[in-house]
């Protein structure tokens, strides 16, 4: 469920990009502190790649499901994270291309002041996806990137 209740005109904000990996809960957190630090509005934005949108058959059911898994999974990071830093952040489940929708929520994003992924420790495509992703936004967006590894302890 896409959840683009963005009303909040005088505020900056920060967009983490999230999956289901460890790492972004450590993106998240460090999304809420530097949300609260700065008085920023949080948006969570977790992308699923359409990967299955070539099959004859059940491609919606499982986009639906993956769409459920997703807003599951946002929802518990939501309640164990960011209600402890008393940030309500709002979330947008895409489905396409990563960087594309990356750069499709910054047009829509609230003056955003940085982009926050998280990077896992031991996770050979994160060696490849992130620096790729990066390079293809980089030139389109106007806002710091921000990686963070998944054993980083200084979030503050």
């Amino acid at each position: 469920m896409e959840n683009n209740n963005i009303n909040q005109q005088n505020s900056s904000s920060i967009i983490v990009c999230i999956d289901t990996s460890n790492a972004s809960e450590k993106a998240l957190r460090y999304g809420c502190i530097q949300a609260k630090k700065y008085q920023h509005h949080l948006e969570i934005l977790a992308v699923i790649e359409a990967s299955h949108k070539n099959l004859l058959f059940g491609a919606q059911a499982i986009s639906n499901q993956k769409r459920q898994q997703m807003e599951k999974h946002i929802k518990k990071l939501m309640h164990s994270i960011c209600s402890g830093y008393e940030i309500t952040p709002v979330f947008s489940i895409r489905e396409g291309d990563i960087a594309s929708e990356i750069t499709h929520q910054l047009k829509f994003a609230n003056n955003c002041q940085m982009v926050i992924f998280g990077k896992s420790n031991n996770s050979l495509s994160d060696n490849t996806v992130l620096p790729k992703i990066i390079n293809r936004i980089g030139s389109k967006i106007k806002v710091p990137v921000i990686i963070i590894p998944e054993n980083f302890e200084n979030l503050s």
